[in-house]
């Protein structure tokens, strides 16, 4: 099991309903004033807070002489009291980093807050070689204590290509999904490798991102680092990508010729 200090909360589990926008179903829980009077009372300090639309930084703050000036997207006016006890932790610490129930709150709603819908693709967990439910169910009992669902699929991640050129894992937030590149997939790839990408992209679903100084969100941060190299075979899985990426890059410049030639 992985420490409390960096993985102390499981994710709830996630329903698999039909994504909503803007604006949130049901009642808000605050209104502005109330959530400001709570978060006061919380942190111990006078709190300005200002609510915002702002669908690409969902919390930031700055300490002046007076006050904690707060801005917070409205989807806090429908954030549970235990949730907005984690954020006014946030605003006591020298540091500022956000509680990891803040940062699950966050990710739990993040489609909220989209213009546009987006719905799970048909998921394929069954590969030639390895079985990715198998390995997921194996990572989520040793260090997560079964706490954790999302699903997974073999796939090509839209984000940033990082590691030389290939991403060979990503995390979705907006749709809850895990990707693996099914260059992977394939019998010279040792499981440990596997397993040390897809608990990468498990700690990014149960740990979330943080906002740095310039209010960009921050993923491999490092509270990250220090969960990700728990892992009992993580020196040994990025010495393997050291010697072996040149080789997988290859395959999978095969693999998208061959996609080409299929359509």
């Amino acid at each position: 099991m992985l420490g409390t200090s960096d993985l102390a909360m499981v994710s709830s589990v996630r329903s698999r309903q039909e994504q909503l926008a803007l604006p949130f179903g049901g009642t808000p829980l605050w209104d502005g004033a109330a959530l400001e009077q709570a978060l006061e009372r919380e942190a111990a300090r006078p709190v300005r807070l200002s609510l915002t639309d702002n669908r690409s930084v969902l919390l930031s703050f700055r300490r002046t002489e007076g006050a904690v000036r707060l801005r917070l997207h409205r989807m806090f006016l429908h954030a549970p009291l235990s949730v907005v006890a984690a954020v006014a932790r946030g605003l006591r610490r020298k540091r500022g980093r956000a509680d990891v129930e803040v940062r699950r709150f966050m990710n739990e709603n993040l489609h909220r807050v989209r213009k546009t819908e987006r719905r799970l693709p048909p998921l394929l967990t069954s590969g030639s070689c390895y079985d990715l439910v198998r390995v997921f169910e194996s990572l989520n009992g040793r260090f997560f204590g079964n706490g954790l669902e999302v699903p997974l699929t073999w796939g090509r991640g839209g984000g940033q290509a990082r590691r030389g050129g290939l991403t060979f894992g990503s995390y979705d937030p907006i749709l809850d999904l895990i990707r693996i590149h099914p260059v992977l997939d394939r019998r010279e790839v040792p499981l440990y490798f596997l397993e040390s990408v897809v608990y990468h992209e498990m700690l990014h679903h149960h740990l979330g991102g943080v906002p740095d100084r310039a209010r960009r969100t921050v993923y491999h941060y490092l509270a990250f680092r220090a969960a990700e190299a728990r892992y009992p075979w993580h020196k040994q899985a990025l010495a393997w990508e050291k010697e072996n990426l040149s080789h997988l890059l290859r395959v999978s410049r095969e693999m998208d010729e061959r996609r080409k030639e299929e359509r």
